[in-house]
Order: C-alpha cells, then sequence, then structure tokens
C-alpha cells in the first residue's frame, strides 16, 4: 500500500469516527473550561504521575526515562492507573505504542489534598480529560491526569452534572453540597422502592406493618428534605413533590396502625394481669395462714411471701406499662395492689419477729434430744472403762458433749440466759473428757 493511499485511509478512518461521535456541546465546554483552566483546587484522589519505563521500552538503555501515567475514574467510583504510550527522555522523546494497567505502586503522584493547578480540561469522545500540575508547570514529576470515563452521553449533559462529576476527584466548593445531597438522593432513592415494597407487602400483625410504615417514612422524610436542600442551591427537581404527597397519604395510615398497635399492647397487658390471678389467690391463701410454729412452717411461709412480693412486683409494672398507654387502671385494682403491699410488709415483719423465738424452741428441742445422747454415751463409756472399747467410747462420748456446746452457744446468741448458764457447764465438761 503506497503512503498517499495510507494518509487517505488514515483520514477516511477519522472522519467516520468523526461523524458518529456526539456532537460538542459549545456553550458548556467554553464554561467548564472558564471556570476550572488556570484556578487551583485540591485533591480528592490519589492521581498517578508517571513510572520508570520497563527495560524494554527504554531501547536508549538509559536510566532516567519515564513512562507517564493517567489515572482512570469510572463512573462506579472505582480508579485505574494506565501508564500511556511512550517513554519521555529529558531533552528527548521516544514513541513506542504499549498501554497497560499500573498495579504496581505508582513512583509519582499527587497525593489527595494537594493544591494542584489545572493545565486544561478536554473533551473527548467517551470521558473528559483534566490536566492537572503541582507547580504550574509541565515537568513530569508534577503533573497529571484525570480522565473521568462518563461514556458518550455526557455531551447532553448541563454545565452543574458535568462539574459534579469532575467534583468527585477535585474539590470543588460550589459543588461539594451538591455532591453531597445527591450522593444521599441516590442511596435513599434506592431504599425506596425496598420500602415500599415492604410496606405494600399483605399479611402481618399490626405491629410489623407500624415497623414497614415508619421505616417508609424515615425513608421519604430524608428524600423530601434531601430535594428542598437540593431546591435551595436553585436546582429543580420534578419528583420532588412527589415525596411530600407520599408523606402526606401515609400519615393517617400511620396514626390508624399506632393507635391499632396500642390497642393490642393493652389487650395483651391486661391479658398478662388476668393470667396472674390464680397463682396470686393460691399464695395469698398460703401466706394467710396461722402464725408457723416451727422453722419448717416459718420457711415454707417466707417462700410464699417471696412468690407473693413477686407477683406483685410484676403487677405494679404491667399497671405501668398502661399508664403508658393512657390507659390507667381502675381505683379498684390500684386499691388492690395498695393493700398487698401492705399485707407483704405486715406478714414480713411478723415472720421476722416469730424467727428468732422459732429457732429457740427449735434449739431447746435439739437439746433436750442432745441430753439423751449424751446419758447413752456416757453409759456406754463406762461400760467399756478399762477395756480395748475405752478409747472408741470416749471419743463418742466427746463428740456428742461437742454438740451440745455448739447448741447452746447458738442458743445465748439469741439471748436465752438459760443457755448461757448451761453453756458454761457443757464446756467446761467438754474439756475435763478431752484432757482424758
Amino acid at each position: 500500500m503506497s503512503r498517499m493511499l495510507k494518509v487517505l485511509l488514515f483520514f477516511c478512518v477519522a472522519a467516520a469516527f468523526a461523524a458518529a461521535a456526539p456532537k460538542k456541546n459549545a456553550d458548556v465546554e467554553k464554561t467548564i473550561k472558564s471556570e476550572m483552566v488556570g484556578k487551583v483546587f485540591a485533591t480528592k484522589i490519589l492521581v498517578g504521575s508517571y513510572i520508570p519505563c520497563p527495560p524494554a521500552q527504554n531501547s536508549s538503555g538509559r536510566n532516567d526515562a519515564i513512562k507517564i501515567v493517567d489515572t482512570e475514574f469510572f463512573s462506579d467510583g472505582s480508579i485505574k492507573y494506565l501508564a500511556t504510550a511512550g517513554c519521555i527522555f529529558p531533552g528527548g522523546f521516544s514513541f513506542d505504542v504499549s498501554r497497560w494497567y499500573v498495579t504496581e505502586d505508582l513512583s509519582g503522584k499527587i497525593d489527595p489534598g494537594t493544591s494542584v493547578w489545572v493545565r486544561g480540561v478536554d473533551f473527548k469522545g467517551d470521558r473528559i480529560e483534566v490536566r492537572l500540575s503541582v507547580n504550574n508547570n509541565d515537568s513530569a514529576e508534577g503533573t497529571g491526569k484525570i480522565k473521568y470515563m462518563v461514556g458518550t452521553d455526557y455531551r447532553n449533559w448541563p454545565v452543574d452534572q458535568v462539574m459534579e462529576v469532575i467534583a468527585r476527584g477535585l474539590v470543588i466548593p460550589a459543588y461539594e453540597t451538591l455532591i453531597q445531597l445527591n450522593s444521599q438522593y441516590n442511596i435513599f432513592r434506592g431504599q425506596l422502592d425496598e420500602a415500599e415494597r415492604k410496606y405494600n407487602s399483605p399479611g402481618g400483625d399490626t405491629a410489623s406493618k407500624l415497623d414497614n410504615a415508619l421505616a417508609l417514612k424515615k425513608v421519604l422524610e430524608i428524600l423530601q428534605k434531601n430535594r428542598a436542600d437540593y431546591t435551595a442551591l436553585g436546582k429543580s427537581d420534578p419528583q420532588a413533590g412527589i415525596y411530600s404527597e407520599k408523606l402526606n397519604a401515609l400519615k393517617p395510615e400511620i396514626a390508624r396502625l399506632t393507635e391499632e398497635a396500642r390497642k393490642a399492647r393493652v389487650a395483651q397487658i391486661r391479658d398478662e394481669l388476668q393470667a396472674q390471678l390464680p397463682e396470686l389467690t393460691e399464695v395469698q391463701n398460703q401466706v394467710r395462714q396461722k402464725p408457723p410454729t416451727t422453722l419448717a412452717e416459718w420457711q415454707q411461709r417466707t417462700d410464699s411471701v417471696t412468690v407473693y412480693s413477686r407477683i406483685i412486683y410484676n403487677r405494679q409494672r404491667l399497671f405501668a406499662r398502661l399508664r403508658n398507654e393512657n390507659e390507667a387502671p381502675s381505683l379498684e385494682d390500684a386499691k388492690n395492689l395498695d393493700e398487698c403491699s401492705a399485707e407483704i410488709a405486715r406478714v414480713n415483719q411478723a415472720l421476722e419477729q416469730s424467727h428468732q423465738q422459732l429457732q429457740l424452741v427449735d434449739l431447746n428441742s435439739q437439746y433436750g434430744k442432745l441430753k439423751t445422747d449424751r446419758q447413752k454415751m456416757f453409759d456406754a463409756y463406762m461400760r467399756a472403762f478399762g477395756t480395748a472399747k475405752e478409747k472408741a467410747a470416749l471419743q463418742n462420748f466427746i463428740v456428742v458433749l461437742d454438740k451440745i456446746v455448739a447448741n447452746r452457744e447458738q442458743a445465748a446468741g439469741l439471748g436465752d440466759k438459760t443457755a448461757a448458764t448451761q453453756l458454761t457447764q457443757c464446756r467446761a465438761e467438754a474439756a475435763k473428757y478431752r484432757r482424758k
């Protein structure tokens, strides 16, 4: 193929691509360039600058060859670093056609938060390219390029939409609030369909329906405020009013479900109160029996009072829940609860007073049995005196004497004066036989 034919073919292909490419929006491009070129902005992302040329690319063998890296910023927020064709040498240029995405660390980079000059903004077929420089010059170490891979439709976008995209990589104060609002809007707009689906789904109890309605209300309120703030920035959204309409339609349903849920809670509380009555009646009958005459009876009565107290405490909590639901208990119920609390206090006081007396009765009863055991062990000891069984019989006798001492110590500790006198005698006897 002749050189002239190749040139003609090249221009034909270029013309075909040009015809197929979207037409430029000159006014939008002019406005964006005037707002950005020659001005300083801070970076939000890591911008690639350069990497050393691999040995295969560095045909001259020089070690100072570098390869420029472009930063491709995609619509989904992902970023790739593309090593562009050609190696640059100080004082010269070596061309090659290799291109690859860089996976290793960049040798040259512009960190997030760095102030950069915008050297130019170029509008290509499927992307917007913003050329940056740290020092307002063209040295490789301080330059970078962000390619916003937005697709071909961006030619039809207004200025604000294009600037909002560019502001994802650079801090442009006038568009920061707009970016945040649109980011929040996209998130909650995506949640709205799911919230409406749950709200409109059939079945479920009143509490579940109310929860779904409140969740939908929360999403709608966020979207409503988001669009109001969006409008306050001088923007317009034809969908903005729909969220207010949906909220207004939802409020009566929430009020109805709220009342239904309240009535259901009240009914459940009353059912719990009613379910307690059989156990309450039984334990009251146990508590109201004649005073206990033994420690075993005293323990049973104490256990019954403990159950009685638990039931009354639970009823107090249930009545408090009723009041929280604007359903105060009846005067009769409130009076009965007060009477039960007073009864528990009286019974507890009586049990506390009788406990010591019953302990003394029990200790004196045990003391009588221990005296009988003492006599038996003493007789056995006397029969074994002087035999091989004497030592074992004496040890058995001393065990009983020690039990008597412990019994009289407890009784004396409870204020029994007779037991205090007996204690002195019992200790002396135990010490006497222990010496043997």
